[in-house]
């Protein structure tokens, strides 16, 4: 009895120690991660901050997160919004005012195949028109290698680039799901059906970029929600 009670005694000991460990080095390790996580948004935010031209498309870029926070339009829980296919929107929202240009930049998730694909996104309302601007994809972590990994890629984000109103409102859909071809003359008035052709650069991979286009739908279900569309 004493040797099981010994036994026992020394497990909770090094369970004890072990939790002490994993805590320390979590509170050590965590505000490290934050840190990198933030500044990989604010680079995503910088960059799709861009117009066609490359241009910026306001004068004052924030450089750290107390400047960021004066540009906060909507926020509060992690999950701001949230639909039936488990697409998501991430508190919070920025907007930015440009001359005649109001600018919403949103974080988004949508299911891929090896679970969130998280996208930065940035719209520009002018007047009563709306259109998609830029995507930055910031987390594809556990998308397939050489094939839905493909996504952070610029020749495929810049496929989702440049959306107008009539392509928003028709739902975002890549090319396959859409039942449309490959075609290089036609990628553009794809566009503005709300088509986005990935098929010919991400050979084998649907589930990806569909989930990208999701994540794209419910922003644009989101601003419609808050008045902006």
């Amino acid at each position: 009895m004493k040797e099981y009670l010994k036994t026992g005694l020394i497990l909770m000991l090094y369970m004890i120690i072990a939790a002490f460990l994993v805590a320390f080095v979590y509170n050590t390790v965590s505000p490290f991660i934050d840190e990198a996580e933030f500044n990989a948004k604010l680079k995503a935010i910088k960059y799709i901050l861009k117009d066609e031209s490359n241009n910026s498309l306001v004068e004052n870029i924030p450089q750290n997160s107390e400047e960021l926070q004066k540009y906060i339009w909507k926020d509060g829980e992690e999950t701001l919004y949230k639909n039936s296919a488990n697409s998501k929107i991430l508190s919070p929202v920025y907007k930015f005012q440009s001359e005649e240009k109001d600018i919403y930049i949103l974080t988004v998730t949508g299911i891929g195949f090896g679970g969130d694909v998280t996208s930065v996104v940035s719209f520009i309302k002018t007047d009563n028109d709306l259109k998609l601007n830029r995507i930055e994809v910031i987390n594809y972590s556990q998308e397939t290698p050489g094939l839905g990994a493909k996504i952070s890629e610029e020749q495929i984000k810049e496929r989702f680039f440049y959306i107008p109103q009539s392509g928003l409102e028709n739902e975002i859909k890549v090319n396959k799901d859409a039942g449309k071809d490959s075609d290089e003359k036609n990628r553009n008035e794809y566009k503005k059906q709300g088509i986005v052709q990935t098929s010919d650069v991400m050979t084998g991979a649907t589930i990806t970029p569909r989930g990208v286009a999701n994540s794209l739908n419910i922003a644009i279900e989101y601003l419609q929600k808050e008045g902006v569309m």
